[in-house]
Formats: C-alpha cells, structure tokens, sequence
C-alpha cells in the first residue's frame, strides 16, 4: 500500500515501511484474497463476534456528501442498486460500474457494471480472510503485534494488514508479524479509505488517491466516484512510456545539489491517527514548494523526485572532488623537487 507518497504536509527521509500507499499517504490494497460482508468483524466468515472484535466500518463506500462545492446536476442518491443486482438486469447508465461490501481489500469488491443497458456481474476470486480479533482503534493497531498473517482489520475504511513483508519500493518480507496499517485520505472531501465504485460524491473532479498503482485512486465524475489512476503512478523508468526527454547539464545538477545542500531539516509528529507517538525526521512541503521532490496538489512528497535530486548532489560533489584531485596533481608537480638528506654516519669511536 505509497509511495511511495505520504499524504501530508511533510515528506519523511526516507519512507522505511510502505506496505499501503497514500505514500503513504498513501494506501496499497493487496488484491490475494476475498471480499468479506459482515458488520462487526473484516471477515464475518470467519466466525469472529461483536465483543471480541470491534464494529468496523460498514458504510464503506457509501459516505454522505460533505462539500461544499455541489455542481448543480450532480445526482443526489445512487444510481447503484442497494444491492449486487441480478446479472442481466436492466439498467439505464451505460459504463457505470457498482462495486459491493465493505471488505478492506478494495480489489477484493464484486462489482456489477452496466453495458448495453444489462447488468454484468464481477464476482470476487478471492479466498477467504482469516480471523481475527482487532484491536480497537487505528492508532492501537498500527506498527504492533499481530496474529494470524494476512488477517485484516479496517477503520472507517482504512486497512490494516498483519504481515512482516514491506511491499514498497522492493518488496521483502522478514521479522516478526506486526499490523501495517493505511494512512486516512487527509484531501478536503475525499474518504478516509477508499471508497466504493459507484457510491454518491460531491466535488465534481476531485481525485482522491489510496495508492501509486493502477485503480487506486478514485475521481469523482457524473456525481459517482469512479476508478482512476494516481497522475504520477508508481515509478516506471523505461524509455518506453516517457516523452519529452531531456538530460540535464552539469550546471543544472550543480543548482539541484544546492537545493538539496539547502534544504531545511526538521523533527516532528504526525497528527494523523496510527502515525502519534513517534518523532520523524524530514522537510516541511510548504518550505519547498516548488521543488521536484514536492507534489503540492496533493500535499505529497515525489519521491522519485527526490531520490533523483540527490542523484545530481551526488553527480555535483563527484565532479568537484574531481577537478580539486586535479588541481592538488597539478600543484604538486609544480613544486621543485625536495632534496633528500642523507644521514651522516659517524665512525665508533675506538674502545680501549
């Protein structure tokens, strides 16, 4: 689960654990296993009961529109079915696509989608979650101790997965089992988690994201959030899906490593719950805006951009190591040669 990114107004140096990109801010949603429909527990299946797990959120996906920004013929109930229709059932929406449940794996929905004024249904392959008893809040869960692996629990829709395995940028597993929980959406209007395909929205346009990769954000667009992609995505650095290349000169990596040199170190805490209690080391957003490293629309930090900032600090300092190496060369054989002194041996005086 981003980010490569976080979502909020600091960017960590560097993001450790990402396994749910904002990010992340990020939120990455494994896509292993099945939906879940109960009310009380991430997998009602599995026989987990309301005094040993929290009520987690049913309305996923479902949220009331809060902005303020209402376009006037923005729809203002679903044009979903309540329900998961039946398959062949009329309906008047072509491309409008309904996902189902509330379980914490957002690819792990069934969806029904509307083409040529019937019904298609999608249903989950999935397998089934564990059980699980969870803790009580996001903040009592995130970075602690858990059991069984790949068990999920959910706070108003964000995710918390029980693994020993960090899934971004190079995914690797070891060490004990701990809950590796999302970061809530901080984007005035959007979710906290990410919401259902289909499901009401206010603010015509906004994205919101819950990932780097692809479908993991979501926009709202005729009144309905609908599935999209993060503008930046995951970084991907082949030639082939790249425009508009251009190298930059010595000079522009002299000027990167001095906005790096320059840049404004700080400690500070998260506000956002599951994040309290543990002072990080970064720069502040609004000091940098216009950085490469900087992603302001969506109060992110580009980590891409950054790392490659400090590619050109690196490529900068070499190049001045270098020409210093050749002026201390050309400064030593300037110099005359140094006499060597001989030591003088003086004859053992005679011993009587």
């Amino acid at each position: 689960m981003s980010p490569q990114r976080e979502y909020n107004h600091a960017m960590d140096v560097p993001i450790a654990l990402r396994p749910f990109p904002r990010w992340l801010a990020l939120v990455v949603v494994s896509s292993l296993a099945a939906c879940g429909s109960g009310t009380t527990s991430p997998n009602p299946d599995a026989g987990s009961t309301a005094d040993t797990a929290p009520t987690v959120d049913t309305h996923m996906g479902t949220d009331t529109p809060t902005g303020t920004d209402v376009i006037p013929d923005v729809p203002t109930t679903a044009p979903c079915p309540s329900a998961m229709p039946a398959a062949g059932g009329a309906c008047t929406r072509n491309g409008l696509v309904c996902a189902y449940g509330d379980d914490p794996r957002a690819t792990c929905r069934p969806t029904a989608t509307c083409t040529g004024g019937a019904w298609t249904l999608q249903p989950t392959t999935c397998s089934s979650l564990p059980p699980v008893t969870c803790p009580a809040t996001l903040t009592a869960a995130s970075g602690q101790a858990c059991s069984p692996q790949d068990a999920y629990c959910a706070y108003e829709g964000v995710p918390c997965r029980c693994t020993n395995c960090v899934f971004y940028p190079v995914e690797h597993c070891s060490g004990p089992l701990a809950w590796a929980c999302g970061t809530p959406n901080a984007i005035q209007g959007c979710p906290a988690g990410i919401p259902n395909q289909g499901t009401v929205c206010a603010s015509e346009g906004l994205q919101c994201d819950y990932g780097c990769e692809s479908n993991m954000a979501r926009t709202c667009t005729g009144g309905v959030w609908v599935t999209s992609s993060s503008p930046g995505g995951c970084p991907i650095s082949t030639r082939a899906v790249k425009r508009d290349i251009t190298y930059i000169t010595p000079s522009q990596a002299d000027a990167l490593a001095h906005e790096v040199r320059s840049t404004r170190l700080a400690t500070y805490e998260y506000t956002l719950p599951g994040l309290t209690g543990r002072r990080r080391l970064g720069f502040i957003l609004e000091d940098q805006p216009a950085s490469f490293a900087a992603d302001p629309e969506h109060s992110q930090v580009d980590l891409y951009g950054y790392t490659s900032m400090l590619v050109a600090a690196v490529q900068s300092q070499s190049r001045e190591i270098d020409a210093l190496r050749t002026e201390v060369d050309a400064l030593r054989r300037a110099l005359p040669p140094t006499p060597v002194r001989h030591a003088t041996i003086h004859p053992r005086e005679h011993q009587p």
